[in-house]
């Protein structure tokens, strides 16, 4: 098709291209051929808007303040001024942040905004941030914040949203040391408001977060109180919201009022527990049939005590790791045949000893062979190459989507060659992730004593890679985007670096991979090949004849 004929693709037709598109570098770069293209695809580009630093909040926000025409199509816009700063500039970093929000908001450009999070460490310095969305983004129906050693004042304007559909709350490390009885405390006005906010302001909540991670969990039970007859989601962190009063603890069947409140919301197809919220026990009182969950997060023990939602479940995350040691792999193959229309799982195993862990994976094949999206994860202790895993996995016949996580392996290779390998094994699956953490001591040195040298090391290699195949399903192209962390000694901090590659997966001398000039030929030569050794031959011989003409030259000439 030229170029001309190309120009003149109906809009329709141009989305549906960008739509089936890898990558959004390939689709800025389709939205960059011309005019056309970027007024027809800037639409699907800049749907989701994700912000990683303060500087890119600042030119980003300040180029769609700008371009109204652009800023029209976000509907979603995450901010996250802190993923790449230190300690000593948070500060800053939230003030220019928060600031730049406020401005375009006030600009009231982002007319279609249906969804902003603030993800930092604590709260946005310029608290009006939220009065500008509130006010000037009448289509924002999801709002989600992070709370770390700053509280909210009595009159923040982030308890002022009204019929929210979703609301989002992160619980930073420092909040848990210094803000426990934040939530429990009724007679506190910071309490009052917030769950008067969700509660009296927002019936119609489908989706409702209240995550973090700290051994001292946060009190929130008035949230067993709530009522949202249209909730569809709910994830909760470390709080304790299960309780039950006076002597009703004593009666083996009494329900809790968080299991009360569980029933009450029969809607609810999403549910993310951890230990800290209800004991196994209590959430098997619940009555059968009641709520009917689609994807479930918890422990092992949560996901056992409620086994008449087994037969409903299709997706499966366990929050703590299991470990190998104990008869744990075991129940979880025992458990995981019984979810037999479980297709995605999240799972992750805590190895005490080098040892191969094919076994631990042939029984994940067994337990759930029609597994579409797999997230696995060995930790602490090396557990096998990625040769052999790519191997293993070929029993996951229907597996598309896959995010490995393990511990480098003594002498494994690089991580380009390891994915090369599980997509020539593995075709069928289109995007995968890999992830290798050091092992625990530095460099791969044996000897403990060497972990004290002034040595930068990698600590960290992830890639994320996706395949192509042509028409025959065979492996074409895999192109990957790789991030490595170096850490320096002497708390001097840490280096990111990142690369993307495509690689030709053909065989060599395919049609398609052939190359002409010198590079043709050097390709020949290393080819290891019947061709590739006569052409090797014939360069051999060639080599001698020069050598035997210039050697008559010479004698010649003496």
């Amino acid at each position: 098709m030229s170029p001309l004929s190309f120009a003149a693709v109906p809009g329709d037709l141009l989305l549906e291209i960008a739509a089936h598109l890898d990558c959004r570098a390939d689709v800025s770069s389709l939205c960059l051929t011309n005019n056309k293209f970027f007024a027809t695809v800037s639409s699907l580009l800049y749907t989701s808007v994700t912000l990683n630093s303060a500087e890119q909040c600042f030119t980003t926000l300040k180029m769609l303040r700008n371009r109204p025409d652009i800023a029209r199509h976000v509907r979603e816009l995450i901010v996250k001024p802190g993923q790449f700063s230190t300690s000593e500039n948070q500060f800053n970093n939230s003030e220019m942040a928060s600031a730049a929000v406020r401005d375009i908001a006030m600009s009231k450009v982002l007319d279609a905004l249906v969804k902003f999070t603030w993800d930092f460490d604590d709260l946005p310095v310029y608290d009006e941030m939220w009065f500008a969305l509130r006010i000037c983004c009448g289509q924002l129906r999801y709002v989600g914040t992070s709370i770390g050693t700053r509280m909210p004042n009595l009159h923040s304007h982030l308890f002022d949203f009204v019929d929210l559909r979703g609301f989002s709350l992160y619980l930073k490390r420092a909040f848990f040391e210094s803000h426990l009885d934040i939530f429990s405390d009724e007679q506190q006005p910071t309490s009052r408001r917030f769950w008067n906010m969700l509660m009296n302001r927002c019936p119609n909540l489908q989706e409702l977060v209240i995550d973090g991670v700290s051994p001292f969990p946060v009190d929130a039970r008035p949230l067993s109180y709530a009522r949202w007859p249209n909730l569809r989601r709910l994830v909760l962190g470390d709080v304790a919201v299960d309780w039950l009063p006076g002597d009703a603890l004593t009666a083996p069947d009494a329900k809790s009022p968080f299991i009360e409140f569980l029933e009450a919301h029969p809607n609810l197809q999403s549910l993310g527990l951890s230990r800290s919220n209800v004991s196994h026990a209590r959430l098997a009182t619940m009555a059968p049939d009641t709520v009917k969950l689609r994807s479930f997060t918890g422990t092992l023990e949560q996901l056992q005590s409620i086994p008449h939602m087994h037969k409903y479940l299709d997706t499966v995350a366990f929050r703590e790791p299991m470990r190998t040691r104990d008869v744990t792999a075991l129940a979880v193959a025992g458990l995981l045949q019984k979810l037999t229309a479980l297709t995605k799982l999240k799972i992750s195993f805590m190895l005490h000893s080098m040892y191969d862990s094919g076994n631990l994976l042939r029984s994940l094949i067994a337990s759930c062979p029609n597994l579409t999206h797999l997230e696995l994860a060995y930790g602490h202790k090396p557990s096998f190459q990625l040769e052999l895993f790519a191997k293993t996995i070929r029993g996951f016949s229907k597996l598309r989507v896959l995010h490995l996580t393990v511990v480098k392996y003594p002498g494994e290779e690089k991580l380009a060659v390891g994915a090369a390998r599980i997509a020539m094994t593995n075709p069928r699956i289109q995007h995968f992730s890999l992830t290798l953490l050091p092992p625990t001591y530095p460099l791969g040195f044996p000897f403990p004593v060497l972990t004290f040298l002034p040595l930068p090391y990698w600590s960290r290699d992830s890639g994320s890679f996706t395949l192509t195949c042509d028409k025959h399903g065979l492996p074409q192209t895999l192109r990957g985007f790789e991030r490595r962390r170096l850490m320096w000694p002497f708390g001097l901090g840490q280096t990111h670096r990142t690369r993307r590659y495509i690689n030709d997966l053909r065989p060599a001398g395919s049609p398609g991979r052939r190359k002409t000039g010198f590079k043709g030929i050097f390709e020949l030569l290393s080819e290891p090949s019947a061709a590739g050794e006569e052409m090797r031959m014939m360069a051999f011989c060639g080599l001698l004849v020069c050598l035997a003409v210039w050697g008559c030259w010479a004698g010649n000439r003496r």
